[in-house]
This record gives structure tokens, sequence and C-alpha cells, in this order.
């Protein structure tokens, strides 16, 4: 019989009647029979079980609603004054909530907390607070990571010149400035998601890949340039959302207030 078959099984068998839940899957915990009929061992098996234990942990569910609250009203020291909207800051924490209460992330829970507190403390105001709530439930651990390591790279002290203008100084970046850095980018994010780099041979596509979903995202930028596949490097830079996210989330943030200005 195909695993499939056993697992539409388990699903009728299991999970039609939610209040005997908690004594049928004691009762298929102990029916070391059954795991072994799964070819892989019964980890199918545990796998569905943890999952189900999760959706049905009430008093883990709490404990963890509680935990959050806490961890969020620790962040309301500067409520009075934040140039937040109080709208938007309620809206992002029900959505904080939600997310939490449904993925039990806790990676991901510790950047909500760090979002919510930095958009209350920020000299600036923070628009549209809630949809920064909603990228991070959607970046998985590599996009935040190259994100900060497109930070390191290609965001650094003294980027920025001052350039005149009839009137009033402005700062420039020339884009020689992101380019001229494209071997180093490709190094330092092929070594953040565990590529060898040694032998230079390794594929740029897997780097090259996360950088364009977080472009998706609206938190990076391509600079363009013909490519040869597999093993040309490639050119991204912060956007304006990408530099007041990773700011939000209490990073180091070069040339900040040239971005947002």
């Amino acid at each position: 019989m195909a695993i499939d078959n056993r697992l539409d099984a388990f699903e009728q068998q299991y999970m039609q009647d939610e209040l005997s839940l908690p004594n049928k899957l004691a009762k298929l915990s102990a029916e070391t029979g059954l795991k072994l009929a799964f070819p892989d061992g019964g980890l199918a098996v545990d796998i569905l079980l943890k999952v189900v234990g999760v959706l049905f942990d009430r008093k883990g569910s709490s404990e963890r609603f509680n935990a959050l609250f806490d961890l969020i009203k620790q962040e309301f020291e500067h409520v009075e004054t934040t140039k937040a909207s109080h709208e938007e800051v309620k809206q992002a924490i029900l959505r904080a909530f939600w997310y939490d209460m449904h993925e039990r992330n806790d990676a991901k829970r510790e950047r909500y907390v760090k979002l919510i507190g930095g958009a209350l403390r920020s000299e600036d105001q923070i628009k549209d607070v809630e949809t920064y709530i909603q990228t991070i439930e959607q970046l998985n651990e590599r996009d935040i990571t190259v994100l900060k390591v497109i930070n390191k790279v290609m965001n650094k002290n003294g980027d920025w010149k001052p350039q005149p203008n009839p009137g009033a100084a402005i700062h420039k970046v020339h884009p020689n400035t992101f380019t001229d850095r494209k071997q180093e980018l490709g190094v330092q994010i092929a070594m953040a998601i565990g590529q060898a780099i040694e032998r230079n041979d390794y594929s740029r596509e897997q780097g090259y890949a996360i950088c364009n979903r977080l472009q998706g995202f609206g938190l990076v930028h391509e600079i363009e340039e013909i490519r040869e596949l597999p093993l040309t490097n490639y050119t991204f830079r912060l956007s304006v959302q990408g530099i007041i996210l990773l700011k939000l989330l209490g990073e180091d943030v070069p040339n900040y207030q040239h971005y947002v200005r």
C-alpha cells in the first residue's frame, strides 16, 4: 500500500473528532506496530503527531500569548511620545500575535518585538508598520542573513559624498561604489549561506536567487549587468524599505539619513 494511502488513513482515523483527539493520539503513540508499517520507520507518524500536538496544545498557546504580551509591553516606554500612528501600531501588534500563535517561531517572534519597539522609538515617523511585520513573517533565515550581508558590503560609512549644489550641499553615491564590490558581495553571501569558496568555482545562483527574493519584497534593488551563468557575480543594493527594516530590527545601518530624508 502506498504511503499516501496510509496518511489518508491516519487523517480519517485520528483527525475527525477534535474532542477525542488527545486520547486517540496517546493510543497512536503506543501503537508501535502502526509506526513500523511506514517505510520510514514511523517518521511520518512522528512528524504528524508533533504537528497535531502543537495545534491542539491550548496550554502552550496560552503561555505563548502571555510571553509575547509581556515582551511587547516592555517596548511601550516611548508610546506617549512616539511618532508612529497608534492605529498602525495596534494593527501591527495584532498581526504579530496572529503569526506567532500559528507559527510558533521564536526567531520571528523576537523580530516582531524588535520591530514594534523600533517603530515606537524611532525619531522618524514609520509608516505601514504592519507591512513590515508581514514582510518579516514571509522572510526565512537565509533571507535575513543575506539582507544583513548586503547592508555590510553595500552600505558603508563614507559611501555618500557631498556634492556642490546651488543653495545647499547634497550627498550622492556613485553607482561604481556598488559595482566595484560585486565580487566581495558574492563571496560574503556564499560564505553566509554555507557555500565552499576555496576554489572560486561555486555557483553564484544560490545567492542571486535569495537577492531576487529580497527584491520581490522591495528590500533591495539589482544593479543590472550582463551575467554569464553560473560563475559571474551580481550586484544588489538596499532599498529604502530594506534600510528601514534593518534599522527597526536594531541593526547598524550607515547612511540611514541619506536614504530616508
